[in-house]
């Protein structure tokens, strides 16, 4: 605690109490400041419960300004109405709760001025008069304002001297210290080997990046070496089937003329047997001649018209010898074709073999990208511990920093040998605040710690234990919460508070951190702000688990295509396209569930989780 008077030593005869009062609170709105006081559009003075001084302050500095922005004067009877003001004035009265005051005006970024209060552990700047020199002098409890998130001005801290101190108790103050020193050397030190190894860490994130993108051209030259190859199976696949359709045209053609030459063989055995009658008949005939010599003419002529049939049997007979010579070559095309039907097959096979390494080598790089991807979000984890670490640590750096500053006066009073008790155990007060908010923060950051190397080994590991899902997934959107305070994007996780079930953690982190970055990325892009939120339920042997965010949502032929591997709509951005299709495969092949989505545009995303209470079930 820090007593000290204006330097210009108003005394109560030159001003009246209120005028002096209102002065100062101009001066602390000066020397004062708030986080984020660029955006204030105006300072707001509350006064509680006394209408008097409100009008006093609002004739005076209703229409003046402070930092090139206009002063608000208004008066609250009820503290909670305060907690929007940026500065309270509280004149203490016997009915007067201070305590209450200060606890309800607690992490609101609000000012705390107290007139003739007693309690100086909660008051952040006190008023009161001195009646032995008539001055009206403040106190200002430094550790209160820093704890409210307020700086106050070097011009504002050296305005008065501090009181006297016991001069017993510095050496017990002394050894307590040296404690806080030592504690806070240990602690620095850990930061400097977890800044080694965050350092390390990033190099070799930065090692896999650029594997990555070497790895991503080689992929994309492959897949227009593949785009080829189908082309040219397309094609060979074309003329197959036009061979094909040229053969069944010649087999049909075979079958008729094998059928025609069917016909044509009957008819030349009919013409034979006809022939053997007529032979018999000209046998026949000539042992008639003798005794037929009259009809020689006639039967002369007879034989001369079997003559002409004959000689047109024997064109008939050169005519089927002419198809049977057709039908030969018909045969010897056929198995031509045959012949290059069975070249083209076996041509076809090595061309499928070939696809068939080149889609092995796809695979095997879609695996590595995979472990790429899981390194990567494992780097956004360590990303966003070692930022929401660096928060407490600093609030711990300022306690201890501001403890220190109290000891060195406290020394330098008692080598002067100028302490009183009053002092001394004003001193006490703020050593023990500054311990407990550093205790506070040190624990913040043990905390932190445990949840990120607990995520952390079970995305290396991968190993299936039993977690208590709605704490693990608190744990998981913890250490992801840096990077979406970056994006203003809340959220919150409902569901039964005991759900005990064994499956892989690692697996599930990968997947929630796959989820998130692809809402931050995608969902919430333009955006000023959004919200996630994560429902657990249990039914049955299954879990169900939906994943909301409020964001922009996703086009019909987006939705369709989400969980293709190397589909993305930010290419040019350095998207993969694997994020999505890693979460599918994780929940299909590791978690032994299932996910379905619905989104449309501007109407934000919804994923369906489910997977079994105990993966043995399904294993």
């Amino acid at each position: 605690m820090t007593q000290f008077c204006i330097v210009t030593h108003v005394h109560a005869q030159q001003l009246n109490s209120e005028q002096i009062k209102i002065a100062y609170l101009y001066n602390f709105l000066k020397h004062v400041t708030w986080p984020e006081e660029n955006q204030k559009k105006s300072f707001t003075i509350a006064v509680y419960q006394d209408s008097n001084f409100y009008k006093n302050v609002l004739r005076e500095l209703g229409d003046r300004q402070v930092k090139q922005k206009p002063i608000k004067v208004t008066f609250v009877s009820v503290v909670q109405n305060a907690a929007s003001a940026d500065l309270v004035f509280v004149d203490v009265k016997d009915n007067i709760d201070t305590a209450l005051i200060a606890s309800d005006l607690r992490k609101t970024d609000t000012l705390l001025v107290t007139y003739n209060s007693k309690d100086k552990h909660n008051a952040m700047i006190n008023l009161f008069l001195n009646n032995d020199t008539s001055v009206i002098e403040f106190e200002v409890n430094k550790s209160n304002i820093v704890y409210e998130g307020l700086t106050t001005s070097k011009e504002l801290l050296l305005l008065g001297g501090t009181e006297i101190v016991i001069a017993e108790l510095y050496r017990e103050t002394e050894l307590a210290m040296q404690k806080m020193r030592q504690r806070e050397a240990e602690l620095h030190n850990d930061l400097q080997q977890q800044s080694e190894t965050l350092k390390a860490t990033a190099k070799r994130l930065r090692l896999l990046d650029s594997q990555l993108e070497e790895r991503q051209k080689i992929a994309e030259q492959r897949q227009v070496q593949l785009v080829a190859l189908q082309k040219d199976i397309e094609r060979q696949k074309q003329a197959v089937d036009i061979k094909e359709k040229q053969l069944n045209d010649m087999v049909n053609q075979l079958t008729k003329v094998k059928k025609e030459l069917g016909i044509q063989q009957k008819a030349v055995e009919a013409k034979e047997r006809e022939s053997s009658d007529m032979e018999s008949r000209i046998a026949y005939n000539r042992d008639l001649i003798a005794k037929q010599k009259s009809q020689i003419d006639q039967q002369g002529q007879q034989l001369n018209q079997k003559n002409v049939e004959l000689e047109e049997r024997s064109e008939l007979i050169a005519q089927q010898q002419f198809y049977l010579m057709v039908l030969a070559i018909v045969i010897c095309v056929a198995v031509f074709v045959t012949i290059l039907l069975v070249w083209l097959f076996a041509k076809n096979k090595r061309t499928t073999r070939k696809l068939s390494l080149t889609l092995n080598n796809l695979k095997e790089m879609q695996n590595q990208l995979v472990q790429s991807e899981k390194l990567a979000s494992l780097g956004k984890l360590t990303a966003g511990v070692a930022h929401e670490i660096n928060t407490p640590l600093g609030i711990a750096l300022t306690s201890t920093s501001s403890a220190l500053e109290s000891t060195r006066a406290i020394k330098e009073d008692f080598e002067e040998n100028c302490l009183t008790k009053s002092q001394m155990k004003k001193f006490f007060e703020a050593t023990e605040q500054a311990a407990d908010l550093n205790m506070s923060s040190l624990n913040r950051v043990i905390e932190l710690l445990n949840n990120f190397k607990q995520v952390a080994a079970d995305q290396v590991v991968g190993e299936a234990r039993e977690v208590n899902l709605v704490d693990y997934i608190n744990e998981i959107m913890r250490t992801l919460s840096a990077e979406m305070k970056k994006h203003r994007v809340t959220y919150e996780v409902s569901g039964q508070e005991h759900i005990e079930v064994k499956t892989v953690p690692g697996a599930l982190a990968q997947v929630f951190t796959n989820l998130v970055t692809n809402s931050l990325k995608h969902g919430f892009e333009n955006k000023s702000s959004g919200n996630i939120s994560i429902d657990i339920s249990v039914q049955t042997n299954l879990v169900n688990i939906t994943y909301s965010d409020n964001g922009n949502g996703m086009a019909p032929e987006v939705l369709l295509n989400i969980f293709e591997p190397f589909y993305t709509t930010k290419r040019n951005s350095g998207g993969t396209g694997l994020g999505m299709n890693i979460v599918y495969n994780i929940i299909k092949q590791k978690l032994h569930g299932d996910i379905t989505i619905e989104s449309s545009p501007n109407k934000g995303a919804t994923f369906n989780l489910t997977i079994p209470t105990s993966i043995d079930q399904v294993t």
